[in-house]
């Protein structure tokens, strides 16, 4: 890890210089509904910096909500010919994430990588850096510090800029990150380490992971589950709000002559996630679905990756219509 620092006034001359060299950035940009978006930027003036969290993570980056895998085509000889567009994928900056959303990809990466490797994935993450921003005000649904992390953890971050009056301190944590660093390092100044802990968030705790990762072992048969799911529309919102969740659908569209694979976001809380063919739905009620959904998160990601998959940014919470609050929910489960 190197430490450096760089002056508030030279961030924008950092991003705009990632554009000149031929980035594409992806950053927080203030919609007129006045929620806040990754979105790609032209220059640092449309990057929103005055916010606690964006509405939906950067997850699609690396993991697209509609993804072409492959076209294939009949061709003259009779054979098939099936091409993928890996080689398009472009050098992407990821600005001002949440120490939460960057814990988020650190998840997605051992998901998607760690036991099947998956190609399409790991052709993006390869090409993409996280430049990760502390938090420095959090509200009520932040639960950052309830599963083992905090408003300046560097976890899966490549860069961690954490603002210090007229300043960032920067934790420089991969080669990636020192890529970028390297190529404008004018703009920076070596540093020793400096105490980050003034310029946090304090969001509150609100349960011990070593306490839940225990209780949660005997939690399948609560009752409180139908509790923790009443209200639940089955909207998927929560599903595609979330930086960590993966489930997705695979479909075939066109003709036997020609057409393309595509990989779409799907969600374990919809109805038909589960449904056979047969028409049998093995989680047939929203109850079950819920439990799925948190057990998940809190157990067997535990068990199947040795990381609990819920990283506390509450995006799940403020998108919720029926306002269902899932660190409450696996409270009262594992009470």
């Amino acid at each position: 890890m190197e430490l450096k620092l760089i002056s508030s006034s030279d961030i924008a001359v950092f991003v705009d210089g990632l554009l000149k060299a031929g980035k594409v950035v992806v950053a927080p940009v203030l919609k007129q509904s006045g929620k806040v978006f990754f979105k790609p930027v032209q220059s640092f003036a449309e990057v929103a910096t005055d916010y606690i969290q964006t509405a939906f993570s950067a997850k699609e980056v690396v993991f697209p909500k509609v993804e072409e895998l492959f076209t294939y085509q009949h061709n003259e000889e009779g054979g098939l010919d099936i091409k993928d567009h890996l080689d398009r994928i472009p050098e992407t900056v990821v600005w001002g994430l949440r120490p939460c959303d960057a814990a988020g990809f650190d998840y997605l990466n051992k998901f998607f990588l760690q036991e099947n490797p998956d190609a399409y994935f790991k052709a993006r993450y390869d090409k993409t850096t996280l430049v990760t921003m502390s938090c420095n005000k959090c509200d009520a649904s932040c639960f950052c510090t309830s599963v083992d992390s905090h408003p300046g953890d560097t976890k899966g971050s490549d860069i961690l800029l954490t603002a210090m009056d007229d300043k960032f301190y920067v934790e420089v944590m991969t080669e990636k990150g020192n890529i970028l660093i390297n190529s404008n390092s004018a703009l920076f100044t070596s540093t020793d380490t400096l105490s980050k802990e003034a310029f946090l968030a304090k969001p509150l705790t609100h349960f011990s992971m070593d306490e839940i990762k225990d209780k949660i072992q005997n939690a399948y048969a609560s009752v409180e589950w139908k509790q923790a799911s009443m209200g639940c529309f089955s909207c998927g919102a929560c599903a595609f709000a979330c930086p960590t969740c993966t489930c997705f659908d695979i479909q075939d569209e066109g003709t036997q002559d020609h057409g393309k694979r595509v990989r779409c976001w799907d969600a374990c809380g919809l109805s038909q996630f589960t449904k056979h063919s047969s028409g049998h739905n093995p989680r047939n009620t929203q109850t079950e679905r819920r439990r799925q959904r948190l057990m998940h998160k809190f157990k067997y990601s535990v068990e199947n990756l040795g990381v609990v998959s819920c990283v506390g940014c509450g995006r799940c919470i403020r998108v919720c219509p029926s306002h269902l609050n899932i660190f409450e929910n696996i409270q009262s489960v594992t009470k």
